[in-house]
């Protein structure tokens, strides 16, 4: 089980002493304890009776960690220059405080650990935030109706769902509100509108800013002609950071409306991102085809990758 340690990564040695010491055999020593890189491991500080080090990664093994105080002193007390008195103990705080765990309790600790990971892992891919967007919501010259539909939908199917509020036709902006979502612990964002062709339509590069590997399939092409159509049509998007999906789906509510209807049954049957991308666009394509047809100027793809 990795752990992030956040902004606690130093732990320090109490009851220690150096005499002309090398302080990188030192800290390769306190590594080797942890099953870490030599580089991974620092002196930071020497003091009288305490000498601390620096993790230079944030995350961790939970097991290169736990119950790893007796072992770092014993590494220790193999160095020449470092004077380990029979008192000496280590100390942390944060995650890595169960360095000094005694090892015969690493096992059930550990396992507890994971087991309650697991649960908060759960709690936080029930939890979804759906964004409505564009600049004529905001202005209130539209309805918003997909968010209250989403919603209910995805509460209907066991979420936790709230409204994020509604984004800007501005790329930074969108980025940086999806960015504050994600730091809150939601397994679930969901944006609809801003995926068409128009210059002011930005919600799939901020997915893409976010996610660079995201699936972003065509829905409808255009040959983009400059005044309007400024791309060449309308993706929606499924990307990843972490363990969060976010989707853009369309605006226009009955696309928005069948979008939501194949993500749910997507995530119910376990699709990855990939399959999930595919599905929505589909549903969505044939939706297209039914109503306008294929005119020349509209080219409708199969099936299609990354966009």
């Amino acid at each position: 089980m990795e752990w992030d340690l956040l902004e606690k990564t130093t732990f320090w040695v109490e009851g220690v002493e150096l005499r002309d010491a090398d302080l990188g055999a030192v800290a390769a020593a306190a590594a080797e304890a942890l099953g870490l890189p030599e580089d991974k491991v620092m002196v930071v500080d020497v003091r009288p009776g305490v000498v601390a080090f620096d993790v230079l990664q944030r995350h961790v093994r939970a097991e290169q960690v736990a119950g790893k105080g007796r072992e770092i002193l014993e590494k220790l007390r193999g160095l020449p220059s470092v004077l380990v008195s029979p008192e000496a103990s280590v100390h942390s705080e944060g995650v890595l405080g169960l360095i000094s765990l005694e090892p015969g309790l690493v096992g059930d600790v550990l396992a507890a650990a994971e087991k309650m990971a697991a649960e908060v892992k759960e709690a936080v891919l029930r939890r979804a935030l759906v964004f409505a967007s564009g600049s004529e919501v905001l202005a209130g010259k539209i309805r918003d109706a997909n968010s209250p539909y989403i919603i209910a939908a995805l509460e209907s199917c066991g979420y936790r769902a709230k409204f994020g509020g509604i984004l800007e036709d501005d790329l930074t902006a969108v980025v940086n509100r999806l960015e504050g979502a994600l730091q809150e612990g939601y397994g679930l964002i969901v944006i609809t509108g801003g995926v068409g062709a128009e210059d002011k339509d930005c919600n799939i590069e901020a997915i893409l800013r976010l996610d660079p590997r995201a699936h972003t399939p065509w829905i409808l092409k255009f040959d983009p002609d400059g005044r309007r159509h400024h791309k060449e049509g309308v993706r929606i998007a499924v990307g990843r950071v972490g363990i969060t999906r976010l989707v853009a789906l369309p605006g226009p509510h009955e696309e928005a409306r069948l979008g939501c209807q194949a993500l749910l049954e997507g995530l119910a049957q376990g699709m990855d991102d990939a399959r999930l991308a595919e599905r929505i666009a589909y549903v969505l394509r044939r939706r297209w085809q039914e109503r306008v047809g294929t005119p020349a100027h509209h080219r409708c793809p199969g099936s299609v990758g990354n966009g």
